[in-house]
């Protein structure tokens, strides 16, 4: 008999083999065939899409639709690769956590909130903030874990990813509240770069919610304020502060004055207009007049809002037209290029060399290094420009005269551990800030924990970092907690105590640092202001502040 006789099909039962297949039992095979197929396929399409949800096994980042392409939110320790340029510096950080979690000390985490992808016109962060932010980071985490005051904990950093707008902030958030209890308990986040509404949900909703201090490295809108939001940065109202006493001091001219701002209506932008109004507006002239009209407004590089950013056509013409001697620029550091360049190429504002130079004055993080090119200096020259800035960091002046008693005594070590372990970045690489301010930032919350396992405390919770963190007192020469930071030594200010407490609002808690010094830095030239240095709730002419 032939092999495909069914009566040789010993694998048949008996009394199949010999019976004639119908139409019914044709339907029947067929249709267990179709379900067994069926089901095969549907596990593996949903097992497909479950994995293709994540962009790692342990489904710690999962990958959602970016403007520009795909991001991967939420929270890791290991350097998944974000972005190429931030290889080395996650690794390295990834490194130092499996050293602090091998070290037998007693771990923590921290977690590092900010976008860690820079793709699309109006991000959040740059690359290069991003990179020099973690930079920071790390460096700081290597000094407590490796530190003589620090020798009995241990630090992990955590990359929450909260994607390149902001917008991915509940889904880390979320995450990182459900950490509070592990072994390696979270116990703080810092982070968190820009003054707007997500970033204060992502506390007030999130963080906040969850008791988990926030220390952020280089906010300064006070609209962003909550109790458990401390921020290493001055504030706008202190930065200009210390512009306006730069300008008493140097006679700056109060005549021919002009505000331009930036007119989206971020945190960050709206009050550094309202804050450059207060303080200057009355006393030099920035007013709304329909005739004797002082301002201009340009849409901002950062956000998604419609329109074409950095126009600044209309506003220079008119700044130039009235004979201009006084700039107010309330706006982003990534603003001010295509503000100078629009000078440059403005017919009114041609300028004699012999005249006294067109002073725009501005507050930022940092010296921007794109800003503070050989193009840009060029421009500055040839149009008799003084950019004056009052900053957070002065990272050249620093690097330049260490013997100076208004150089934070830390910045030296700082700049060495940088060109040490980051030698290949650019020699400016420090100007922009961001890389002292979230050293600071993670060394605020190493302080915080180191002090409370000095009060007894085995098991070092977030509850007890956040109580180290508002308990600092710049009295005694900073005997009582202060924080040995790179941009100077600080505390934090509550200014919630004292309040009545049917009075008290989250408006008005403040927590900003206290004694943080604010240099005033000129652009092309270098002028060397013999003013005090301005040191944040300090009073004019007491020296309550020990020196930075």
């Amino acid at each position: 008999m032939s092999r495909t006789d069914r009566r040789n099909w010993a694998w048949l039962p008996g009394r199949l083999r010999f019976r004639v297949f119908g139409l019914i039992d044709v339907v029947v095979l067929w249709t267990l065939v179709a379900v067994l197929a069926g089901a095969g396929a549907w596990w593996g399409l949903d097992t497909y899409r479950e994995h293709r949800d994540y962009c790692t096994e342990n489904q710690e980042l999962r990958r959602v639709d970016g403007e520009a392409a795909d991001e991967c939110i939420g929270v890791t320790a290991a350097a998944y690769p974000f972005a190429p340029d931030l290889a080395d510096v996650l690794g390295r950080i990834e490194e130092e956590n499996e050293a602090a979690r091998e070290s037998g000390k007693p771990v923590v985490s921290v977690a590092v909130v900010m976008p860690y992808t820079s793709r699309s016109r109006g991000a959040a962060m740059s690359k290069e903030l991003i990179r020099h932010s973690l930079q920071g980071a790390y460096l700081a985490q290597r000094g407590h874990n490796h530190g003589p005051a620090t020798r009995d904990t241990a630090v992990q950093l955590l990359f929450a990813n909260v994607g390149e707008d902001l917008s991915h902030w509940r889904t880390v958030t979320d995450e990182l509240a459900s950490r509070t209890g592990d072994d390696r308990p979270l116990v703080a986040a810092i982070g968190l770069p820009n003054s707007d509404d997500a970033t204060l949900a992502a506390v007030k909703k999130g963080l906040g919610h969850a008791k988990i201090p926030s220390v952020s490295a280089v906010l300064s809108s006070r609209e962003m304020e909550h109790p458990y939001l401390l921020k290493v940065s001055p504030s706008t109202d202190q930065l200009v502060d210390a512009l306006k006493r730069y300008v008493s001091a140097n006679r700056v001219n109060r005549e021919d004055t002009f505000m331009i701002a930036d007119e989206r209506d971020d945190n960050y932008v709206a009050n550094l207009r309202r804050v450059f109004r207060r303080e200057f507006g009355a006393q030099y002239g920035i007013t709304d007049d329909e005739v004797q009209r002082r301002t201009e407004t340009y849409q901002g590089i950062k956000g998604p809002e419609e329109g074409e950013p950095q126009i600044f056509r209309r506003a220079v013409s008119a700044m130039c037209a009235v004979g201009t001697r006084t700039v107010f620029l309330a706006g982003r550091d990534a603003d001010l290029p295509p503000f100078l360049e629009t000078i440059d190429q403005t017919r009114s504002c041609d300028r004699g060399p012999d005249e006294e130079p067109m002073r725009i004055l501005r507050v930022s993080t940092g010296r921007d290094p794109v800003t503070e090119t050989a193009g840009m200096r060029a421009i500055a020259e040839r149009n008799n420009l003084e950019i004056v800035t009052a900053a957070a960091v002065d990272a050249p002046r620093w690097r330049a005269a260490r013997s100076d008693d208004q150089v934070p005594k830390a910045f030296a070590l700082f700049a060495q551990s940088y060109d040490r372990y980051f030698g290949e970045e650019k020699a400016d690489a420090l100007n922009d800030g961001y890389a002292v301010m979230y050293h600071d930032a993670l060394t605020a919350v190493g302080t915080a924990v180191s002090a409370a396992r000095d009060s007894g405390i085995e098991a070092v919770s977030h509850n007890d970092v956040y109580d180290e963190l508002r308990r600092g007192s710049p009295g005694g020469h900073c005997a009582a907690g202060c924080v040995p930071g790179v941009s100077g030594v600080f505390t934090f200010a509550d200014e919630s105590i004292g309040t009545d407490e049917g009075a008290r609002h989250e408006a008005a808690t403040g927590l900003w640092p206290v004694c943080k010094p604010v240099p005033v830095v000129t652009f092309p030239k270098e002028r060397r202001d013999r003013s005090p240095l301005y040191r944040t709730y300090e009073e004019p002419g007491k020296n309550t502040c020990p020196r930075p």
